[in-house]
């Protein structure tokens, strides 16, 4: 464990906090994508800016979540799934508090679950999105402490109530996860192919096809920001980058893989819809969908698929 950056992930926390939850998503995004692009002198930034104790999910979109449940607890904001607006607009310095503990309580629990958990006990640091993992956690821990929510919340209804699309919505999502697993798969495909005929810098960028998609997917909900009926893809578009990646590396067939991405695309389209219906129907805080998502169906790609289908590459 870094002292540093444990030290750091309070302001990373109390930041997030400050400017909003996506907004600081929004950055996790844009600098995913120019730490990519930029190769070899990029390559510092994901580690120091993009996943870490700056933009790091787990540290400012998590605190941002604590945070803004927080505010709901205290009459300081109407809505506490609001992970849109920037907690600047609570002028308390206790919500910024409480984002900054949230940031290091989310340095500590990855450690926890990378390092301590996926290194030491099942020998393999890598074993799923441990990022996501702790996004998800660290947001239900929020809800027990700041709401009287229940993790399901509390349904008032009086029909059954829903926990997965149906009509309308179905047909719509399925066609969302075949349209992103189309796109990211044929990007697979295409940067696998360059890689195979000698190409190293598509090598490179085929090994992070899915952190590209993700990349693209974050940087994009600025347009939410902006208001704009946008809708969060990022939990669709990794996992089937992932799986695309994965069998393009196995069998070099681009139509397999393109497959595969459509498979995980949808899979994961109605798994997110699911979570959400789930955690934050009846709730007076945000548990992450998409986080919920990624974490699940990156364990299914690292400890399943690449093992089923070993790299030939």
């Amino acid at each position: 464990m870094d002292l540093t950056l444990l030290i750091m992930a309070f302001g990373g926390g109390a930041f997030g906090a400050a400017i909003g939850g996506v907004p600081a998503f929004v950055f996790t995004g844009l600098t995913v994508l120019a730490a990519i692009f930029g190769g070899a002198a990029g390559a510092p930034i994901v580690g120091a800016v993009s996943f870490g104790s700056f933009f790091g999910p787990h540290i400012a979109f998590g605190g941002a979540v604590a945070g803004a449940t927080y505010a709901k607890s205290k009459g300081l904001l109407e809505n506490g799934q609001d992970i849109v607006t920037p907690l600047f607009v609570t002028g308390d310095a206790g919500v910024l508090l409480v984002g900054g503990i949230f940031g290091v309580m989310g340095y500590v629990l990855h450690y926890l679950i990378a390092d301590v958990f996926g290194g030491m006990v099942i020998g393999n640091a890598g074993w799923t999105d441990t990022i996501a993992l702790t996004v998800f956690l660290s947001a239900i821990i929020a809800r027990f402490v700041f709401t009287k929510s229940g993790i399901i919340g509390k349904y008032t209804g009086s029909e059954k109530r829903a926990y997965f699309p149906s009509g309308k919505r179905l047909t719509f999502l399925i066609m969302v996860g075949v349209a992103i697993g189309v796109v990211i798969g044929g990007l697979a495909a295409t940067l696998g192919q360059m890689a195979v005929a000698g190409d190293e810098y598509a090598l490179a960028l085929f090994n992070s096809v899915g952190v590209i998609g993700f990349g693209i997917a974050a940087a994009l909900l600025i347009f939410a920001c902006m208001g704009l009926p946008l809708e969060g893809h990022h939990h669709v578009i990794l996992p089937a980058g992932t799986t695309a990646m994965l069998i393009f590396a196995n069998s070099q067939n681009p139509i397999a893989t393109v497959v595969g991405g459509v498979v995980m695309g949808i899979i994961t389209a109605l798994w997110g819809e699911a979570m959400g219906m789930t955690f934050n129907s009846y709730a007076d805080s945000h548990i992450d969908p998409p986080a919920a998502t990624i974490w699940v169906w990156q364990l299914v790609n690292f400890m399943i698929i690449a093992s089923v289908l070993p790299s030939t590459m």
